[in-house]
């Protein structure tokens, strides 16, 4: 990944005056390819450009889940952990494993968190041009500027929803705040009000999956959950059961049969997907999670289960917990195991690698390239922001919280059904008290969405970071001590503070509304 140092900042937000006009079309979606620099009146004069403007802003979010970015959400939590090999790769890779072990390198000089904040500040900024210039633009079909206007505030929401999760009050510029001037912290409530406006007006102008053209842009679908996930966060569980049970009743709502389509490469922007980043094997289209994730891929054994898993490539940076690969799946039974974990690495000739301590201990699958792929620096397969299953389990989550733990075993075992797994009542001999369900809901999550990105959210929003974090991101809970004494779960470095990340000291110093004093507590 290109380093952009944080001091940078300014120059890259003043730069945004010119936004960038995209290709039209690609393999699979949309082309976020930067073909040419134009200055704003040009660009919003018609259709054409309006539209290529607004495929413009859905390049930063590819640019987050392409590379060593995309760790957070994933790094610091139950499922996925940092392995011992990492902080060996010099003080660029030092800082990606402070973000899982909450060490002095989890600071507000963290090349990650920086550099993730820069980033959603260039999303927002494009989709601020784009939401005042596009009423300038010549465009015939009212229904389409409406629908470019709502892609533009759904990925400023995307943003804004990153961010207020991430670092709490956070300044909020909008298409009326000129990202020169300085802006003060504005309370999360205030940011989750501006989120909230913006998806109900995407709600009311994109269009739905079916009517886009362009897979991957933002649809009715994709909005409504979006939404429902930023009502869940806040609490607000009585909206969210309403707008879960409307996109449930009137948007089709489906699950793949075979979980394992949904990582093949095969099944891209499938019936389940309601939106996901696009990428492909055109240049500087790529994203190179394999490598981040360790599962190694070669030449494979012609004919053996080893295929496209023997050595060659893998950074391994990142590895999964043993709790996500050995604890919380029923390995027999449950059809998502191997088709999310890598249980061994293989040599040459199938043998695993399992004395290699942690390049022979599992990883996660989902990110493996395919024949069809380039190197895994250089994959073509997209990745998922938000799916149906999500839905279901977010759904479930509400009715529980709403005191129906009963109504909530119905969305659940829909997940489990397609898994392979026998209904959750039917497991316990008994329907779940409310507390005993929001464990399993968590654990579900897990099993369903591992390594996608949403565990960091999910454990604060249900309040489990530190204690889980502390009892299952552990390197030596793999291991019995050889003498068999010792802790088996030795103390983390997560406290309270870490549900909040440190704002950057880059905007400290460079936003003139701010001063060191506006950090939050704890760094």
């Amino acid at each position: 990944m290109q380093f952009i140092h944080p001091y940078k900042i300014r120059t890259y937000l003043a730069a945004l005056s010119g936004l960038v006009i995209m290709a039209a079309g690609c393999r699979k979606g949309l082309n976020y390819t930067p073909e040419v620099f134009v200055a704003q009146p040009q660009v919003f004069k018609d259709q054409a450009g309006a539209t290529a403007a607004v495929t413009g802003i859905y390049t930063q979010l590819q640019t987050l889940k392409k590379s060593d970015y995309a760790l957070i959400g994933v790094v610091g939590t139950d499922e996925v952990r940092c392995t011992y090999q990492s902080q060996g790769y010099g003080d660029y890779w030092a800082n990606v494993t402070g973000l899982d072990v909450y060490d002095i390198k989890f600071g507000s000089q963290n090349y990650q968190l920086s550099g993730f904040w820069q980033d959603c500040y260039i999303g927002i900024a494009n989709a601020n041009a784009a939401i005042t210039g596009i009423p300038n633009a010549s465009i015939a079909d009212p229904s389409v500027g409406n629908r470019l206007l709502g892609e533009s505030r759904f990925m400023r929401a995307l943003f804004y929803f990153y961010l207020v999760q991430l670092y709490g009050d956070i300044p909020l510029r909008t298409e009326t705040t000129p990202f020169s001037a300085g802006v003060r912290r504005t309370p999360a409530a205030d940011v989750y009000a501006l989120i909230v406006s913006d998806l109900k007006f995407a709600i009311s102008n994109l269009w739905a999956r079916s009517k886009n053209a362009d897979k991957g842009r933002a649809s009715i679908e994709a909005a409504k959950a979006l939404l429902g996930k930023v009502y869940l966060t806040m609490k607000n569980y009585n909206d969210a059961k309403t707008l879960f049970e409307d996109l449930q009743t009137n948007n089709s709502l489906t699950l793949l049969d075979d979980y394992a389509q949904l990582f093949d490469g095969q099944h891209e922007n499938n019936a389940e997907s309601l939106f996901e980043i696009q990428y492909s094997t055109d240049p500087n289209n790529t994203q190179g999670l394999q490598n981040l994730f360790g599962s190694y891929a070669g030449p494979g054994i012609p004919g053996s289960a080893f295929n496209n898993h023997t050595p060659g490539a893998g950074g391994t940076v990142v590895m999964a917990t043993s709790f996500y690969s050995d604890t919380v799946f029923d390995k027999a039974n449950d059809k998502r195991y191997l088709a999310s974990i890598w249980p061994h690495r293989y040599d040459g000739n199938g043998n695993t690698m399992d004395w290699w301590v942690d390049p022979g201990l599992p990883t996660v699958k989902k990110y493996d390239i395919s024949s069809s792929d380039i190197d895994i620096y250089n994959s073509g397969k997209n990745v998922y922001y938000l799916r149906a299953a999500d839905v279901f389990l977010m759904y479930a989550e509400v009715l529980n919280e709403l005191g129906q733990p009963g109504a909530a075993l119905i969305p659940l075992n829909k997940v489990r059904s397609r898994a392979g797994l026998d209904k959750l009542e039917n497991v316990l001999g008994h329907t779940p008290t409310q507390t005993e369900l929001r464990t399993e809901l968590l654990d579900e999550r897990t099993r369903e969405l591992g390594g996608e990105g949403w565990r960091w959210f999910d454990l604060k929003r249900t309040g489990t970071l530190v204690t889980r974090v502390q009892r299952y991101n552990n390197p030596r809970a793999y291991y019995v001590p050889i003498n068999g004494t010792g802790d088996p779960h030795p103390a983390q470095n997560v406290s309270e503070k870490n549900n909040l990340y440190p704002i950057p000291l880059s905007e400290l110093q460079t936003n003139a509304a701010l001063s060191l004093n506006d950090q939050n507590p704890g760094y």
